[in-house]
């Protein structure tokens, strides 16, 4: 995905993804049509766009997302997509910034989407 900075210079979180299959349903409005139905990929859109719109992941909870901690990986996100489909995003920096026991979201800057599917 590209990126653009706003005027203040910031860039928006960086996303990457676990595979080319997996891009190719984020940047194809097509073909995640055809692969998560009209509601997931609209989901999909709106949510790829509100982390095209922001610099760090902090932001995106503030924004009232259904976003949730899942306790199944340490830094793995799960962005409710519709009643059936989730995408599942891992903060993607060399170094996870901490704070204490927990990551200090307002520092991470990158994602990386690594599965987007049912809850099972």
């Amino acid at each position: 995905m590209q990126q653009f900075a706003d005027n203040s210079g910031a860039m928006p979180i960086e996303i990457a993804f676990q595979t080319r299959e997996l891009r190719a349903t984020c940047e194809s409005p097509t073909r995640a049509k055809r692969e998560l139905g009209e509601s997931g990929s609209k989901a999909l859109r709106r949510v790829l766009a509100d982390m095209n719109a922001v610099d760090t992941v902090a932001e995106l909870f503030d924004m009232g997302l259904g976003i949730e901690n899942c306790t199944q990986g340490h830094g793995m996100l799960r962005f409710q997509l519709n009643e059936v489909l989730s995408l599942y995003c891992n903060a993607n920096q060399q170094s996870v910034p901490m704070s204490g026991e927990t990551i200090d979201w307002a520092q991470v800057t990158r994602l990386k989407v690594v599965r987007i599917g049912s809850d099972n």
